[in-house]
């Protein structure tokens, strides 16, 4: 028979077994986070520090090679002008004739020529009455010498204008510009015909200070134009300013190039190469260089004391995968060389093995 106090104790009983059978459940929840929490401390790596590769600062013989861009003009450059004007009479060459030295290139008419001579016809006239008058003691000296120098004047005067009458070319070259047609008045301030010396022409570049010493007149240079491709014109140092310009720090230099095949022309876009030679310079990797956003500055990171330090360079020439150091490094310093850009200043870091 079951009684209320038998089913108190009944009761009781279950809530135990619950309670112990909750408790144990637990327990093993507890150990099994436990375990799990052990094998995750197991697994972690003992060190989270940043690993990086690093490369020395060392001194290296570097090939110095510079490239500057320039435009090709003419070597000589000549404005053939009638001196007096004139009406021109015919034109000799048209434009891109080519042309030699001492060869006429214009006739103007002969209206000032003939005016001059008539002038110094009648200073001769003058002179020899003026020169029977003297003998006789009819006029003076100086009457005598003034007429004796009209005639001289108008000599000067008549050999220039004979010599304007047929413009000739001082230089050989190309005729490039022509500004008037036959029949038209020239004028001194505006030439007939531009004649330019191509054979050889020049192309002035801009070189840095930190190679003027480097720089030699008579130097080899090569030289590429873009509109012939991968074709190179061999040409030298021909003159070298002597001063810089103070805001570029830059020296100008003069280069030649013979063109004896006149495949170059004025106002070709050019490229000259000039090799400096070698010198033993100091240098990193370029993979460790960053540029600074927003300028042109650049720095690198040093592995020093555990950390990544940050240290502005100024840099030189590149030569392959390697950077010439002009500043802010020394020889042996450790620069990192993964990944840079992603680094701060005073990030604990530490190198693979």
């Amino acid at each position: 028979m079951i009684t209320p106090k038998n089913i108190d104790t009944t009761m009781i009983h279950q809530k135990s077994n619950l309670l112990l059978s909750l408790a144990l459940v637990g327990l093993g929840l507890f150990s099994s986070c436990s375990s799990s929490s052990s094998k995750t401390e197991e697994t972690a790596p003992a060190d989270s520090l940043r690993l990086v590769d690093i490369a020395p600062a060392e001194m290296r013989s570097l090939e110095i090679t510079q490239e500057f861009t320039a435009q090709l003009e003419a070597k000589v450059l000549n404005n053939i002008t009638a001196q007096a004007g004139g009406r021109l009479k015919q034109l000799l060459v048209k434009v891109g004739d080519r042309v030699a030295a001492g060869q006429a290139v214009a006739q103007l008419e002969a209206t000032q020529a003939s005016q001059a001579q008539i002038q110094l016809s009648d200073a001769k006239t003058n002179f020899a009455r003026m020169d029977e008058l003297y003998k006789v003691g009819g006029v003076s000296k100086a009457q005598w010498e003034q007429a004796k120098s009209a005639v001289e004047q108008a000599k000067l005067a008549y050999s220039h204008a004979a010599e304007n009458t047929v413009l000739r070319s001082p230089i050989s070259g190309f005729v490039t510009a022509k500004n008037y047609d036959n029949g038209d008045m020239t004028s001194p301030q505006l030439p007939v015909v531009v004649i330019q010396q191509i054979a050889p022409v020049k192309a002035m570049i801009g070189v840095s200070e930190q190679y003027y010493s480097l720089l030699k007149k008579g130097m080899k240079v090569s030289l590429t134009v873009d509109a012939l491709g991968a074709e190179s014109f061999s040409g030298q140092i021909a003159n070298i300013y002597p001063t810089l310009d103070p805001i570029t720090h830059t020296v100008s230099a003069e280069v030649e190039v013979a063109n004896k095949e006149l495949k170059l022309r004025p106002g070709m876009y050019a490229r000259v190469h000039i090799d400096f030679g070698a010198k033993e310079v100091l240098t990193i990797p370029d993979k460790a260089v960053v540029r600074q956003p927003g300028s042109g500055a650049r720095y690198v990171y040093l592995f020093s004391g555990g950390k990544a330090v940050y240290r502005s360079v100024e840099l030189g020439a590149q030569q392959g995968d390697r950077y010439e150091i002009l500043s802010g490094l020394e020889v042996g310093d450790q620069v990192i060389t993964s990944a840079p850009s992603n680094l701060k200043n005073g990030l604990p870091v530490k190198t693979r093995k």
